[in-house]
């Protein structure tokens, strides 16, 4: 689209006369009809004028194939969402949280099974089977938040890293088991947690959970 054709269109748009944009202008409608026609173009200062009684800006005005491009451009950056990295965080650090606790929970319920007397074993049979379950939903939450990592180098590296987590947590809620270490157990589950969320994460995994 010529200059001309720009003037032309947008003075359409708005419903303006040659004469109203002549007059505004200070030149005669000749002078409009013109430029819309390609015959002449007008002056630098008339241009800034134009822009400003068409209600359009100046690149806009002179090149409308790329005044088109910028606001097709702005929406599809605006379209495009950037990741919510503090959402992100607060999930990868939820699952696991709920991790220990499942495995806390099973624990428990396993150490207090081991009693021969111990009363409504049924029940707690089906707390144990509800518990295993939910570690391993929250086991499957923790790896699968391993997909926001894009480099495959490092997603391996921290899988690898959260294996040996969940290994050394293993290990933990066996010794709770055996021994009977109650809230001791407890407490050493949340201690090795604490210690890969505000450690291990941003130093090997590159993953800042915390501020």
């Amino acid at each position: 689209m010529t200059l001309g054709e720009s003037i032309k269109k947008r003075r359409e748009e708005l419903k303006l006369s040659q004469e109203c944009v002549a007059d505004r202008l200070g030149v005669s409608r000749q002078a409009v009809s013109k430029w819309e026609t390609g015959q002449s173009e007008p002056t630098a200062s008339n241009l800034i004028q134009l822009a400003d009684i068409l209600e359009i800006s100046l690149s806009q005005l002179v090149e409308p194939q790329k005044g088109e491009e910028e606001p097709a451009a702005f929406e599809k950056a605006k379209s495009e969402k950037k990741p919510n990295l503090i959402l992100r965080a607060n999930l990868i650090k939820l699952a696991i949280i709920a991790r220990a606790a499942f495995l806390f929970n099973c624990t428990s319920v396993i150490y207090q099974l081991q009693h021969p007397n111990f009363p409504n074993k049924d029940l707690y049979r089906g707390a144990l089977i509800f518990s295993l379950v939910l570690l391993a939903l929250s086991s499957i939450w923790m790896a699968a938040n391993h997909l926001y990592e894009t480099d495959k180098k490092q997603r391996c590296k921290n899988t690898k890293i959260e294996l040996d987590y969940c290994c050394v947590q293993l290990a933990v809620g066996l010794l709770t088991i055996h021994f009977g270490l109650g809230l001791v157990g407890a407490v050493l589950i949340i201690a090795v947690g604490c210690t890969y969320i505000l450690y291990i994460n941003p130093k090997f995994m590159f993953r800042k959970l915390t501020r």
